[in-house]
């Protein structure tokens, strides 16, 4: 073949791959919620590493004839170093890629790696003497590391990129077909590479090159979700930003509301205090429509009460309180919602945590919301709080409808609601994980579909 024919093969053969590495590396994978985030690091490794590889293996391609013969051993041990090298990072990537599949998958690759790197030490090491001396022998320790580890760690490989493509295509995502075609493409290079000699035919290197192409073109794609969830990321920020302005709008309106409401209340308890002295000597049954009107007036007085507690922003301070306050607060709150239901509270009145006691009555009234939605009419919520020597554990549970495996997947997702059209933002659990994770604790969702939801609180406890 003629020298410019191989140098143009040789060059695109290692920019395909170095234009690989860059693919990936150029991606920023910081707020990825993909699987396959953490793993491409080692495919950037193998593009570089490989590319490198392939541009010496052309300046040795054009300059052998007029190497010295002393640095030939030596050059044939470096290009047997890249190669293992290169194909070991491959290797590392399908050990990662399989990781992310199913156990069982994983579990078989995983056999399969360790078994072709035990058969290729036991292969080579024990001749490593004699291919110090022996150009052969370097040949013959380069066949093994081509078919062995090669074409091993490139088809382990393709099969978890396709594995996990065929996962994202089952969840309606559309870019799970590129992560397919990557690995199909992974799986003709490994053939390519790893079973057919160069010198088998003059067109193996385009061939080689044609399969890298194949899997930049199907990874370049494929990485394009990377760009989207970074988009979908500031887009949910900026209308969570926008959310939380509405929500401090509605808060002042509450606030003012209150306020107001306080003044006719207070008035009508005067008007009463004044009639009932104007009028000692009243009929009996005059005290109980008495009695009634001041229960109202009491009982709208402590729903004002909590409307300004719980729509007055928080300060950011911390303080001990009981937490049997903060959940008759909230079920004082809804009572205006919790009319159909029944709200067992289990929680004994020494229980005490430490933290911002408006933000936490916000998390227990999400909580609660959303149990009520799930609920039908006279179903029962049970609230229980328990303490450890270091923890504080609220637990609610309702007995509704409950959410199957996608949806309590996706439950803490801002903006995914579950909920018809115009009934649910999406904020609920997202407010609610953000609330426990600014106490330093954890929530843990078990539902299922039919048979309710419980939402676990754990709180670490926090000394002032």
């Amino acid at each position: 073949m003629p020298i410019f024919v191989t140098f143009n093969i040789y060059l695109f053969y290692g920019l395909v791959f170095f234009s690989i590495g860059c693919a990936v590396v150029f991606r920023n994978f910081r707020y990825s919620q993909l699987k396959v985030a953490p793993t491409l690091w080692a495919l950037a490794i193998f593009g570089f590493s490989h590319a490198f590889h392939e541009w010496s293996e052309l300046y040795v391609i054009i300059f052998s004839d007029n190497m010295d013969p002393q640095y030939q051993l030596l050059t044939e041990w470096l290009r047997l170093a890249k190669l293992f090298l290169s194909y070991l990072a491959l290797m590392v990537f399908a050990w990662q890629i399989l990781s992310i599949t199913t156990k069982r998958i994983a579990l078989v690759g995983h056999g399969i790696i360790l078994a072709i790197l035990a058969c290729y030490f036991w292969l080579v090491i024990p001749n490593v003497h004699d291919l110090d001396i022996n150009r052969m022998g370097l040949i013959e320790a380069s066949q093994y590391t081509r078919v062995l580890i090669g074409f091993g760690s490139a088809s382990l490989a393709g099969v978890g990129m396709a594995v996990y493509g065929n996962s994202l295509r089952q969840e309606q995502h559309h870019y799970g077909l590129y992560f397919v075609i990557s690995g199909v493409g992974l799986l003709i290079y490994g053939v390519l590479s790893g079973l057919v000699a160069t010198d088998y035919h003059h067109s193996v290197p385009v061939l080689r090159t044609l399969a890298g192409g194949l899997i930049l073109v199907a990874l370049f794609k494929a990485l394009k979700v990377f760009d989207l969830e970074k988009e979908q990321a500031t887009a949910a920020k900026l209308k969570r930003a926008l959310e939380a302005d509405k929500y401090k709008a509605i808060g002042r309106l509450a606030m003012g509301v209150a306020h107001e409401i306080n003044n006719p209340l207070a008035s009508s308890t005067l008007a009463l205090d004044l009639w009932q002295r104007k009028n000692p000597q009243h009929f009996a049954f005059e005290d109980d429509y008495l009695n009634r009107a001041r229960l109202g007036i009491e009982r709208a007085s402590s729903i004002s009460k909590e409307l300004l507690n719980y729509a007055r922003p928080a300060s950011g301070k911390r303080s001990d309180f009981a937490i049997a306050d903060i959940l008759n607060s909230a079920v004082k709150l809804l009572a205006h919602r919790c009319k159909q239901n029944v709200i067992e509270l289990n929680c004994g009145a020494y229980i005490h945590l430490y933290g911002e006691k408006v933000k936490l009555e916000e998390l227990i009234i999400n909580l609660l919301c959303n149990a009520i939605d799930a609920s039908q009419s006279g179903q029962k919520i049970v609230v229980d709080v328990s303490e450890g020597d270091t923890t504080v554990t609220i637990m609610v549970t309702d007995f509704g409808c409950g959410m199957d495996r996608e949806a309590l997947a996706r439950a803490t997702e801002l903006f995914y609601s579950s909920k018809p059209v115009g009934k649910g933002t999406g904020l609920g659990l997202a407010i609610c994980e953000q609330i426990t994770s600014l106490h330093h604790g954890k929530m843990n969702i078990v539902s299922e579909l039919g048979k309710g939801t419980t939402v676990e609180l754990v709180f670490y406890r926090e000394h002032k």
